[in-house]
């Protein structure tokens, strides 16, 4: 059958299926006579359609069955083609027509404007459709198909091989052509853009498998507003690339080669890759991001109380599933990336926080860590200027800072987490109420771990240095100009004072310091401090200090830090003790009563009576044991002062002992040792061995006014001497010796002294027949006495005053009532003299006696001082060596 040409103008065409699939086309009556069996298989007609053209055609399909109706109005139509004995081959192109299509009850096309260009093959045998570059354009929207369809009937399946492409859709176009039903899912957004599109879907498709498709989507020129979203979108352009056969996860993914979107002063950008489609969705992302903070502020609910502006720009790479996400299992996902904070300021009710520029670098998890445990997380800041505030309660400030943090999971509250943080600023500035606190050039490194075998107990570790440090707490300050610091520090929660339950260990090495406290009138300087510390040592390598009018240096160990904070045991310590100027009523002031249970009658306040003299009583400090060797060259006590001061010092456990301490005053060379002790503040015990070189008697008796006490005779003398006392007494808390106890001896030795005129002694002379001269020059003079009480015994001694030689001796009370006896010896009288002294100073006797010594007697040293010396020794060392806790 030649076909040539067939135009139907202007006519209808109504297809219609009832419910049961009855067709109106159906018109042919069954064939009931029975065919010859050669003929069943009769081939196909042979058929040539040259044209067929449909002018102004109306065409309608109704199908109940399918509930679908069709209506195609103003059909323009060319159909070409062959039907052959294999197949059918042709050509359908429809133009300037109308179409109508409902589905289900839902209008999906309402009189769209259609254009076809169909080449095809047909194989009826085999259900077999072949488009060779087909087009399709409904309203302007054009689609390109090449490739297959066969029916696979014996499967029941549809092979399908579908090549296609789309270009430069309009959105607002596809949206107007979006079914009635669809409008509430689009309600309140306003979309628009062009979409181009190309792909592939190929495979069987049934009732239980999809064609594999794998679609290429790309949008340009995008623009969204939406009612939830108050910031429109522009610039929206992306580049997708979608693969799936909608049931394998292992081949499935969704591709975002780009994705890019614009607010009036914000852009976002998503690169990555979507796969497990069908299960646990897992994405791995790239963001880069640039966000203007003050455009979405009017997003946060007043109720939240937080203020944005500034920028945050950055790029972040992220790989989760959503069941992760969901979870929040942070250990199974990984992020990493960079943020740049940029004029940015922010609050949240009381709190607040700036920066000009902060840079913050992070990873989850950290794959260059090394063999530390803090592979979970990692964080770097770099920041320009950053502060953090609260009002009405603190702020901190930092300039030029970076700090780089790696942990361990935090979230494991059955252990300590392992962190490692290292930093580096040029100033931090911090205040808090009454407390400030400035930093220059801080930098460091400090890591948290548990300590072995208890996982709960932190372990830290400090490397720290800095230049000026200044901090202040109320009216109190400090100034250090560099400080560095390495330390240990282990936590025993167990314990609950601050001391043990944080154990320190390491290295300080501070340098130019001050430190002013209020209430305390003397300034503290700090030259230097360098020292090794451990929770029960203090190793002092150097420590130069400057407290008022004292300098010092210490080198030297303190022991049982630990043990003495724990009550177990007494403070150890042995120092070298250098100084060029001591204040010791300063020092006395500062130490006394340390260690008491009751510090107030130590006599601690009067540390707080500036440059007054100290009252004392002075109080030794208790719970201590310290042994200081001393090198001072200048000391200063009261009105008096000292030089060259060397010996040693210890207190131990309210015992002060002073062990061979020499020193110089204007008055002589001295040496002392004594053993001082407070067991209550009335009641106060001093072991004494005091002996003066070279001593000007007059000063003498300024420095020591008991001595004309216990040898009233001396001040009848002038010059130069050798004083040795051993004594021991209670006092009470004005230093008045408590005579009762009163045990001691004394030696006094001088030579060319001269015996000052006087009442007495013209009264002496005048009766022992003395010559009188301008000066009386006393040759030598050596002589003894023991106090015992009230009572002080003077032995025999032998004085040498030109051509006389006399011994004197006798006994002399505190109430200066006396009994003494002067033998003249040896003298140009050729007869022997003596003289009885009695009374007191008011009401003396002076009366010749019979010379009681002997011509040649020479009095024999009784050795009553150094016996006294070897008993106070004794002493000392039974005090110092007695049982303590160790």
């Amino acid at each position: 059958v030649i076909l040539i040409g067939l135009e139907i103008s202007g006519g209808s065409i109504n297809v219609f299926s009832d419910s049961l699939g009855n067709t109106n086309y159906d018109i042919f009556v069954a064939d009931t006579i029975p065919s010859p069996e050669r003929d069943t298989e009769k081939p196909m007609p042979i058929i040539d359609i040259q044209k067929v053209v449909l002018d102004d055609i109306n065409l309608t399909y109704n199908d109940l069955s399918s509930k679908l109706n069709v209506v195609v109005r103003d059909l323009n139509a060319t159909i070409t083609g062959s039907v052959t004995r294999d197949g059918i081959s042709g050509r359908l192109e429809v133009s300037r027509s109308g179409i109508s299509f409902e589905y289900d009850g839902g209008k999906y096309l309402e009189q769209a404007s259609i254009h076809f260009n169909i080449p095809l093959d047909i194989i009826p045998s085999s259900q077999y459709l072949n488009l060779k570059n087909a087009s399709l354009s409904v309203n302007d929207l054009e689609l390109w198909l090449n490739g297959s369809l066969e029916n696979d009937t014996l499967n029941r399946t549809l092979l399908t091989d579908i090549r296609y492409r789309l270009s430069s859709w309009p959105l607002e176009t596809m949206v107007a052509m979006e079914p009635p039903s669809f409008h509430s899912r689009l309600e309140g957004i306003d979309a628009g853009g062009l979409l181009t599109s190309e792909g592939r879907i190929s495979g069987p498709l049934n009732d239980s498998l999809m064609p594999l498709m794998d679609v290429h989507l790309l949008l340009e020129n995008g623009t969204m507003k939406y009612d939830g979203f108050p910031l429109p979108l522009h610039d929206i352009r992306g580049d997708f690339t979608f693969y799936s056969d909608l049931n394998t996860d292992s081949l499935s993914f969704l591709r975002i080669n780009r994705f890019e979107a614009k607010t009036p002063g914000s852009r976002v950008m998503v690169e990555g890759l979507v796969n497990k489609l069908f299960s646990d969705i897992y994405c791995d992302l790239v963001t880069d991001n640039r966000f203007w903070l003050d455009e979405f502020a009017p997003m946060i609910p007043d109720s939240l109380n937080v203020k944005l502006s500034g920028s945050a720009s950055g790029k972040v790479r992220a790989a989760f599933s959503l069941e992760q996400l969901k979870k929040k299992q942070l250990e199974k996902m990984k992020v990493s990336g960079s943020m740049t904070l940029s004029e940015f300021d922010a609050s949240y009710d009381s709190l607040s926080l700036n920066t000009d520029r902060t840079r913050i670098d992070f990873a989850l998890p950290y794959r260059k860590v090394p063999a530390n445990n803090t592979g979970f997380a990692f964080a770097s800041i770099s920041s320009d200027h950053l502060s953090v505030a609260k009002l009405e309660s603190y702020q901190v400030s930092l300039q030029n800072a970076s700090i780089r943090l790696e942990t361990s999971d935090a979230r494991d509250t059955t252990r300590i987490p392992n962190l490692l943080c290292s930093f580096s600023m040029d100033s931090v500035s911090a205040g808090m109420d009454t407390m400030s606190l400035s930093l220059a050039k801080p930098n460091g490194k400090v890591s948290l771990s548990p300590r072995p075998g208890s996982p709960d107990q932190a372990r830290i570790t400090l490397s720290y240095s800095s230049e000026q440090v200044e901090a202040t707490l109320g009216k109190n300050s400090a100034v250090l100009e560099a400080i560095s610091l390495e330390t240990e520090i282990l936590n025993d929660n167990s314990q609950e004072d601050i001391f043990l339950k944080w154990l320190a260990k390491g290295f300080i090495d501070l340098n130019r310091g001050s430190i002013k406290v209020s209430g305390f009138p003397h300034p503290i300087e700090i030259p230097s401090v360098k020292m090794h510390f451990d929770p029960e040592t203090f190793a002092i390598e150097d420590a130069s200090l400057k407290i008022g009018r004292s300098d010092f240096r210490l080198s030297g160990n303190a022991n049982n830090i630990l043990s003495y904070f724990r009550g177990d045991s007494i403070l150890r310590g042995r120092f070298s003790f250098v100084s060029d100027t001591t204040d010791i009523t300063q020092i006395m002031a500062l130490t006394s009563g340390l260690g008491s249970k009751d510090t107030t009658s130590a006599g601690q306040a009067e540390a707080t009576k500036g440059d007054s003299v100290y009252t004392g009583p002075y109080m030794v400090p208790r719970g201590v044991d310290l042994l200081l060797n001393t090198n001072i060259k200048s000391a200063s006590f009261g009105q008096d002062t000292a030089s060259n001061i060397s010996g040693d010092v210890r207190i131990k456990d309210g015992v002060l002992v002073l062990d061979e301490l020499t020193f110089e005053t204007p008055a002589a060379r001295m040496q002392v040792t004594m053993m001082y002790r407070t067991p209550r503040k009335n009641h106060l015990y001093v072991g004494l061995d005091y002996h003066m070189l070279d001593v000007e008697i007059e000063e003498l008796l300024k420095m020591i006014p008991d001595i004309d006490t216990l040898m009233p005779m001396l001040r009848s003398f002038k010059g130069k001497g050798e004083f040795h006392i051993a004594v021991e007494t209670y006092m009470d808390s004005l230093y008045n010796i408590k005579k009762s106890t009163l045990r001691g001896a004394s030696s006094i030795r001088g030579s060319n002294l001269v015996l000052m005129d006087g009442e007495t002694f013209s009264e002496i002379a005048q009766k022992l027949r003395f010559s009188r001269k301008a000066e009386n020059i006393v040759d030598s003079l050596s002589a003894e006495f023991t106090i015992f009480r009230n009572e002080i015994d003077i032995y025999p001694f032998l004085i040498v005053m030109d051509k006389y030689k006399a011994v004197i001796a006798g006994r002399h009370n505190f109430d200066m009532s006396f009994d003494y006896h002067v033998s003249i010896v040896e003298s140009p009288v050729p007869f022997k003299l003596g003289v009885d002294l009695k009374g007191n100073m008011d009401d003396m006797s002076v009366d010749l006696a019979k010379c009681e010594y002997a011509e040649l007697y020479r009095p024999v040293s009784r050795n009553a001082v150094e016996n006294k010396q070897l008993q106070l020794r004794k002493m000392i060392r039974e005090i110092l060596t007695q049982k303590v806790k160790d």
